[in-house]
């Protein structure tokens, strides 16, 4: 196990479970509980399967009694959202379209290796209406509260993730990530949000293997915890061709001391918050007390919200390029406006978009020629509010600025684009009551060294406190 990971929650429960000094079924009840208990007060899980992980529990229990050396994630309880396949749970991806979908007759390879290595799966948790809104709410399971204060959004797509590591249900989660999905909900919660190089962690099921940007992410209450679980998932799989060439992770990297780091205040947005900035450059003066050398430049590539949109409604638009009418009319309206969007671009506009792809991961790969890090704050914007209409504009102090995905998200989507690792820290609260957040990117197939750094950041910032879960009975 890396060095990182030795501090983790998750290695101390294996260690424990291996040793026989705790049993696995003792800490699967415990996080059963915890999951009744934060599904009862902030509704974050699509499905628990508490008859399959407390049979799995006392499966590995047994098997560990009985001499048999349990994998590096022994009796680790985990969740995963609901949009990859669990087998024996639906997939049901937040829409009424699937409310009576069957269960999976098996798992993908990113469950499935958690699972080969000692892993208890104990549910499904909450998404956006397939992933679409970077919001907390799906036609399905209805509204993902916001730990730290239920009027403000808990982010999306990965909506239950962020709210059940934060409430401490499990120490690590399984999510997606292709505009913002693992970050958004890390930063709305006070977690931190792993967005691996593409192709690190395969993702074998998406329909269009050449032309993705869609990432398997983990969402995990330290980075140690992240650090732990991502040598498990990660490796390659035959049916994903991003995976193919993915190199085996280094152990660790060298750290902040001596590093260059650029620091983009915007990333094709117009405007960020001053509660923002101010948070963001408290993280810079962290950054050069570790030793880092951070140099600020405007941002000069292409905006990605325009290249991200045409490629990612285009997505939309060929999923539901079959569907009824009526049942057309059931999904949510941001999703429909996208695929609506979508029916009007042309063949060049979709080559445009991808070729823009291109330009702006060179573009990237530019600056990690002179850089070993760039840092960016992860919204232009504290929290909006739980049920922001996703059809009005982003409001920053005081001023309408555009759409909220253009404005609100550009720093994430970009590097979703790019492919490069990406992982959210939380910097604080802002005065609303949400968490604030950074974002800090690494080369690419850099990622122990990325974690690294991030691990250094995060024991000079703590993340900000949780509120306690209440257990009854």
């Amino acid at each position: 196990m890396n060095a990182i990971a030795r501090e983790s929650e998750v290695a101390r429960l294996a260690a424990a479970h291996a040793a026989g000094t705790r049993r696995v079924s003792e800490t699967v009840d415990a996080a059963l509980a915890r999951a009744q208990a934060a599904q009862a007060g902030y509704n974050c899980f699509a499905a628990l399967d508490g008859a399959g992980a407390s049979a799995a529990a006392a499966d590995m229990d047994a098997r560990t009694a009985a001499g048999e050396t349990p994998g590096p994630l022994a009796g680790v309880p985990i969740a995963v959202k609901d949009i990859l396949d669990c087998a024996g749970l639906p997939t049901r991806w937040g829409s009424q379209l699937l409310a009576e979908a069957a269960p999976a007759a098996s798992d993908i390879a990113a469950v499935a290796r958690l699972r080969a290595a000692g892993a208890i799966v104990i549910g499904k948790t909450t998404t956006t209406e397939f992933a679409h809104s970077p919001l907390g709410f799906s036609p399905l399971t209805g509204l993902t509260l916001n730990p730290f204060a239920a009027g403000l959004t808990c982010g999306g797509s990965s909506s239950g993730a962020g709210t059940s590591v934060a409430l401490g249900v499990t120490p690590v989660t399984l999510a997606t990530d292709a505009g913002c999905s693992s970050r958004l909900p890390a930063a709305a919660t006070g977690t931190y949000g792993f967005k691996p190089t593409l192709g690190l962690v395969p993702h074998e099921r998406v329909p269009d293997a050449f032309g993705s940007f869609i990432h398997l992410g983990l969402i995990g209450r330290s980075v140690a915890d992240i650090a732990a679980t991502l040598p498990v998932v990660a490796g390659p799989s035959p049916a994903d061709p991003w995976s193919l060439r993915a190199p085996p992770l280094a152990a660790t990297g060298g750290g902040l001391e001596g590093a260059r780091v650029l620091l983009w205040m915007r990333a094709g947005n117009g405007r960020v918050a001053r509660e923002v900035e101010a948070a963001t450059r408290a993280a810079v003066r962290m950054l050069e007390r570790l030793g880092a050398n951070v140099a600020e430049e405007d941002y000069a590539l292409a905006a990605p919200d325009p290249i991200w949109s045409t490629l990612q409604q285009t997505n939309w638009a060929l999923r539901f390029a079959t569907t009824s009418a009526e049942d057309f009319a059931r999904l949510s309206p941001a999703l429909r406006a996208g695929i609506e969007a979508a029916r009007g671009f042309t063949a060049l506009d979709l080559m445009r978009a991808q070729v823009a792809r291109a330009q702006l991961f060179r573009g990237v790969q530019a600056k990690f020629a002179q850089y070993d890090f760039i840092l960016t704050p992860c919204l232009s914007a504290p929290l909006v509010a739980a049920d922001f209409d996703l059809s009005a504009p982003l409001v920053i102090d005081g001023e309408a600025v555009g759409p909220l995905r253009a404005e609100w998200t550009s720093a994430l989507s970009l590097f979703d684009l790019s492919g490069h690792p990406a992982l959210a820290l939380p910097v604080g609260l802002a005065e609303n009551g949400g968490p604030l957040g950074v974002q800090l990117v690494g080369r690419w197939n850099h990622d122990m060294a990325l974690l690294a750094a991030a691990a250094e950041i995060a024991a000079g910032m703590p993340a900000p406190a949780c509120p306690e879960v209440e257990i009854r009975g």
